[in-house]
């Protein structure tokens, strides 16, 4: 997933929340026990506009209130949520991992979240939400607000309960199956199919070159812009996380904002088996192989290896923590070198012994030692050697 970083490092020096006890009262009811919170952890603010003298909008509000307020970052049996989509998705806010890039708690403490309208759209409610910090200075000032969010309201066994924007977005959108690959798009949209055969090629060859398991079918939705892909993930603006391309490995759900049937990066991420891999390993695999923001692997590899070598005090460590160069996409870019580097040393078999690295940045010097055969002290060297080959290509 190509993720443009900006300011995530707002919260530093902020201090700790203190976490209210969160007080509830169940009320048994013929069908499920509705969950009323007396004293909410996170203060959620009303506009005027939205009119909660009637009864549906307040009853959304207290709604929407209430999710906010259940740890919304994680991933559990949410009563505020659909069920449908819960049976469907194990993560099934398709908002959660960009909205909260820190623990909701903290984020919303400080992004204070204000409920702009309610709006019926059909059988509907629209519910638009913005978070605002208070008393930034400075480059800080330039990350608020953080998201506006739109989600919806749906009617479900009587009650209101919560659901993305996909499908509801979606409903009336095309769709063409070829092979494995469901492409779904606005009536708008001009479908290339050579583009689409394009896709489902690059699929299986990858899926043969590397010997993967077959890869199972997965929906494809296409848009024009990051921004109109963001409003199928909940999003009417997210600067933390946007992205213009991303992928749900479990749901077989691909999004894609570059107005294109073609994604080669992007198709990686379902291509992969699904293991706990290391984020540098899997995201260099896929621009390795599938290019990014519009560069080939060449191309970037070159652009990030000059800027490089203008800095003799960047570590590897650095980059893989992103403390340097994510505006040269040096995290992509690492990996996609170290991947090249172990097919030119052991081909595929090496490759994929790359892939099999665990999600443990505390170890992921010493395993790629293992595999490329090096002393621990030695790969700072190796890295921006392999690296600094590419100026001259």
């Amino acid at each position: 997933m190509k993720i443009y970083i900006f300011i995530l490092l707002i919260f530093v020096g902020f201090t700790n929340c203190q976490i209210q006890t969160q007080t509830e009262t169940k009320i048994q009811s013929g069908e499920q026990a509705a969950v009323v919170i007396e004293n909410p952890k996170i203060e959620v603010e009303i506009h005027g506009r939205v009119d909660t003298l009637k009864n549906e909008i307040r009853e959304i509000a207290r709604l929407w209130t209430n999710y906010l307020n259940s740890n919304p970052d994680k991933i559990s049996d949410n009563p505020y949520w659909n069920e449908e989509e819960k049976a469907k998705y194990k993560d099934f806010d398709f908002s959660r991992s960009l909205l909260y890039q820190f623990p909701a708690h903290q984020l919303l403490s400080e992004f204070k979240p204000k409920i702009l309208s309610i709006e019926k759209e059909g059988e509907h409610y629209g519910i638009r939400t913005i978070y605002l910090a208070d008393g930034l200075e400075g480059e800080y000032r330039k990350s608020n607000p953080w998201a506006i969010q739109k989600i919806y309201a749906v009617r479900e066994n009587n009650q209101w309960r919560l659901r993305n924007a996909l499908p509801i977005i979606t409903e009336n959108w095309n769709r063409k199956t070829i092979d494995k690959i469901t492409f779904i798009h606005s009536p708008y949209y001009k479908f290339n199919e050579e583009l689409a055969l394009k896709a489902v090629k690059f699929c299986n060859q990858l899926r043969d070159e590397f010997m993967f398991p077959d890869w199972k079918p997965f929906n494809f939705y296409i848009t024009r812009s990051g921004d109109e892909m963001g409003g199928l993930l909940n999003f009417e603006f997210f600067s933390a996380g946007y992205t213009t391309g991303i992928g749900f490995h479990e749901a077989r759900i691909l999004l894609s904002g570059i107005n294109s049937e073609y994604y080669p990066h992007e198709f990686i991420h379902l291509i992969l088996p699904k293991i706990d891999r290391h984020g540098l390993i899997e995201e260099g695999f896929a621009t390795w192989k599938g290019g990014q923001n519009g560069k080939t692997f060449e191309e970037s590899a070159k652009l990030f290896a000059i800027e490089l070598s203008k800095n003799e005090t960047v570590t590897f460590l650095d980059v893989v923590n992103k403390k340097w160069g994510w505006q040269y996409a040096a995290y992509y870019t690492t990996g996609a070198i170290i991947c090249n580097s172990a097919y030119k040393q052991g081909g595929v078999r090496l490759v994929n012994e790359l892939l099999k690295i665990p999600n443990n940045s505390e170890n992921l010097i010493k395993n790629l030692c293992l595999q490329f055969n090096l002393e621990v002290k030695d790969f700072d060297h190796f890295w921006r050697n392999e690296t600094l080959k590419f100026i001259g290509n």
